[in-house]
C-alpha cells in the first residue's frame, strides 16, 4: 500500500508540474527532441545552440513562475512576462551563431556564467517568501536536485539492464538505444521530477508544504555536521598554514590556490548557510570561525592574484579568480559584521556574475583589451614607418619576449589578433610567428618563471623533444621493421616482431635505460639510452627542441642494425619517465 501511495503521490505531483510549468516543460521537450535528432543523425547536424538556448529558456520560465507565486502576480501579467522572456533565448541563439561554443571562449564563458546566474536566481527566489531564509531555500533545492538524480539514475540503470538483456538474448541493439534513453531520462524525466519537488511558494495557502520542504533530511544533516564541516575546517587550516609558511616570497610567485579558490568559496559559503539549520556544536563552531578563515584566505589570495595580474597580464581565468576573491571578502565581511544583511550575499554573487559577461567590462572583453594595450605599448618603439613591426629577437629582453608570446597566444585563442594593427597582412599565427618576430610562439612556455611544465619540481624535471618544425623524412632502404612505442605504455616489457624468435625488450630500471634486440633468449644487440636520464633540468627554462642527429642512436652487429629515434622524452627523478620512440630494425 505504501508503494502504491508513493506512485499515486508522484503521479499527482507530475500532473501538477505540467500545469504549473507548461512552457518550461515544452522547452524540455524541445531539448530532448534536438538531442534525439543529433543521436540518430550521428553528428551530421549540430543542434548545440538550440539545446543551450532552450535550456536557458526553461530556467527563465521557471524563475518567472516562482516569482509570480511569491508576489501574487496576475495571470495576464505572468503570461505576458513568460511570452516576452521567450525572446531572450531566441536572441541568445543568434548570439551563439556568431560565437560558436566549439571555437569561441567568449561564447563558452557567457553560456556557463548565464546558467550559473539562473541557477543562483532559482535558489534565491524562495527566500523572498517571508517565512523562508536563504538556507531554507538551499535545502529545498538540494533535496529536489538529489532526489531527481537518484530516481533518474535508478530508472536509467533499469532501462539499460532491459536493453542489455534484450541485446544479449534476442537482438543486437546499437548504441543509439542507450543514448536516446539517457537523453529522455536525464533531459526530461529528471528535470520534470525536479520541478515536481518544488513546493508552491504561497505562504498563506501552502504553509504546511513549505515547512515540509524546508526540513533538513537526516542524511544531509549528518553529512554537513560530521563530514563536510570538519573537512572544510581542516582544509582551511592547511591553506592558512601554507600561506604563513610561504608568506616570505614563494606564495606570491605560484598559482596553487587560484584554481581551487572559486570552488572552495562557493562550497564554503553554501556550507555556512546550511550549518545555520543544524543544532550541533561542530556546526555552530563552523558558522562562527569559518567566515574568518575564508576571509583571511581570500584577502591573501586576492592580493597575490592582483600582483600576478599586474606582472603577467589579465586573462579571463584570473578575472574570475579576482572576482570571486572580492566576492569572498565582501560576503564574509557582511556575514561577520552585518549578519542581518546576509540576504544580500547571493544578490552580490548574481551582480558580479552579470558584470563578468557584459561587453567591455566582462571577463573576456576586459582581458582582450588589457592584453592588446599591453602588446601595443611593448612594440610601439619598434614600429617601422610602414606601420609594421620588424623582428623583435634582438631588441626585447627575455622577460619581454615571454610577455609578448604569452599575450599573443592568448589573443590567438580568443581569435582577436586582427585588433593588432601592426601585424602583417594575412598573418597566420602558427606558421608566420617565428619568421615575423624572430622567436617561437611558445617562447613563454620555456622562459617564464611562472610557467613550469607539468607543474613538476624544477630541480628534478626535464623535457626534450625532436624538432617538429622540420618534416621527419626517413629512408626505408635496408629497413625491415619499424616499431613505435611509448614508455608510459610499455615499461620493462617485450614487443614481438614479425620475424619469429626476435623481439624488442625495453629495459627501464634504476639508472639504466636500454632498448634491446633479443634473439631467442640472448641479447643480440642493445642501444643504451641512459644519457636521457641525465638531461639537465635547465631544459625547463630553455628551448627543449633537438635536431634529428641529437635524437638518434644507432648500434649494429654483423647480423643486425638497430636505430632508435626519440620523438620526445621527459623525466623526473628515478620514478617518472615518459617518451615516444621510433625503432628502425635492419636484418642484414
Amino acid at each position: 500500500m505504501a508503494i502504491k501511495k508513493w506512485f499515486m503521490d508522484r503521479k499527482t505531483q507530475w500532473f501538477a508540474s505540467f500545469s504549473r510549468f507548461p512552457l518550461a516543460i515544452l522547452a524540455l521537450v524541445m531539448i530532448v527532441s534536438y538531442t534525439l535528432m543529433m543521436v540518430n543523425l550521428e553528428g551530421n547536424l549540430d543542434y548545440t545552440p538550440q539545446l543551450i538556448s532552450a535550456g536557458l529558456g526553461a530556467m527563465i520560465l521557471v524563475s518567472i513562475q516562482l516569482f509570480s507565486e511569491i508576489k501574487k502576480v496576475k495571470k495576464r501579467t505572468m503570461w505576458g512576462a513568460k511570452l516576452f522572456s521567450l525572446s531572450l533565448p531566441i536572441l541568445y541563439y543568434f548570439y551563439l551563431q556568431q560565437a560558436p561554443m566549439d571555437f569561441n571562449q567568449a561564447g563558452q564563458i557567457r553560456t556557463i556564467v548565464s546558467y550559473f546566474i539562473l541557477s543562483v536566481l532559482l535558489i534565491l527566489l524562495p527566500s523572498l517568501v517571508n517565512r523562508l531564509s536563504f538556507s531554507d531555500a538551499l535545502i529545498i533545492f538540494i533535496k529536489a536536485f538529489f532526489s531527481s538524480i537518484l530516481v533518474s539514475f535508478i530508472l536509467y540503470v533499469g532501462i539499460s539492464a532491459i536493453f542489455g538483456a534484450f541485446t544479449t538474448l534476442i537482438y543486437d541493439l546499437d548504441y543509439r538505444w542507450f543514448t536516446s534513453s539517457a537523453a529522455i531520462v536525464f533531459q526530461f524525466i529528471a528535470p520534470v521530477y525536479f520541478l515536481s519537488q518544488l513546493p508552491l511558494l504561497d505562504d498563506q495557502q501552502h504553509g504546511t508544504s513549505l515547512d515540509t520542504a524546508k526540513s533538513m533530511p537526516s542524511l544531509l544533516n549528518i553529512l554537513i555536521a560530521y563530514v563536510i564541516t570538519p573537512v572544510l575546517l581542516v582544509f582551511s587550516l592547511i591553506l592558512i598554514v601554507y600561506i604563513l609558511i610561504n608568506l616570505s616570497g614563494d606564495f606570491w610567485q605560484d598559482n596553487l590556490l587560484e584554481p581551487m579558490l572559486i570552488s572552495y568559496t562557493i562550497i564554503g559559503i553554501i556550507t555556512v548557510f546550511l550549518s545555520e539549520n543544524i543544532n550541533k556544536s561542530i556546526s555552530r563552531l563552523f558558522s562562527r570561525f569559518f567566515p574568518y578563515l575564508l576571509l583571511v584566505i581570500a584577502i591573501f589570495q586576492t592580493l597575490s592574484s592582483g600582483l600576478k595580474t599586474a606582472d603577467q597580464g589579465l586573462t579571463h581565468n584570473r578575472y574570475f579568480v579576482l572576482m570571486f576573491g572580492v566576492f569572498s571578502i565582501v560576503s564574509m565581511l557582511i556575514y561577520i559584521f552585518i549578519s542581518s544583511k546576509k540576504v544580500v550575499i547571493p544578490f552580490l554573487l548574481i551582480g558580479l556574475s552579470i558584470l563578468s559577461i557584459l561587453p567591455i567590462v566582462g571577463a573576456v572583453p576586459a582581458s582582450i583589451k588589457y592584453q592588446t594595450v599591453k602588446l601595443d605599448a611593448l612594440v610601439e618603439p619598434y614600429i617601422e614607418d610602414t606601420g609594421k613591426v620588424s623582428s623583435l629577437k634582438d631588441v626585447l629582453t627575455t622577460k619581454e619576449k615571454t610577455r609578448f608570446s604569452y599575450s599573443m597566444d592568448y589573443l590567438n585563442q580568443q581569435e582577436t589578433l586582427d585588433q593588432l594593427e601592426w601585424l602583417p597582412k594575412h598573418f597566420d599565427y602558427s606558421s608566420d610567428f617565428e619568421e615575423a618576430f624572430g622567436f617561437s610562439s611558445d617562447y613563454y612556455l620555456y622562459h617564464s618563471e611562472n610557467q613550469n611544465i607539468s607543474h613538476l619540481p624544477e630541480s628534478t624535471y626535464a623535457y626534450i623533444e625532436l624538432d617538429s618544425s622540420k618534416p621527419l623524412v626517413l629512408s626505408t632502404d635496408s629497413v625491415d621493421e619499424v616499431v613505435t612505442f611509448s614508455t608510459h605504455q610499455i615499461i620493462d616489457k617485450t614487443i614481438a616482431l614479425n620475424r619469429e624468435s626476435l623481439k624488442v625488450k625495453i629495459s627501464n630500471v634504476g639508472e639504466d635505460f636500454f632498448v634491446k634486440l633479443i634473439e631467442g633468449e640472448e641479447t643480440a644487440l642493445e642501444v643504451d639510452l641512459s644519457e636521457l636520464l641525465n638531461i639537465p633540468s635547465e631544459t625547463n627554462q630553455t628551448d627543449p627542441t633537438r635536431s634529428l642527429e641529437e635524437m638518434k642512436w644507432t648500434e649494429e652487429t654483423d647480423n643486425f642494425r638497430l636505430t632508435v629515434i626519440v620523438k620526445s622524452f621527459e623525466r623526473q627523478e628515478k620514478t617518472f619517465r615518459n617518451g615516444e620512440f621510433i625503432l628502425l630494425i635492419d636484418y642484414k
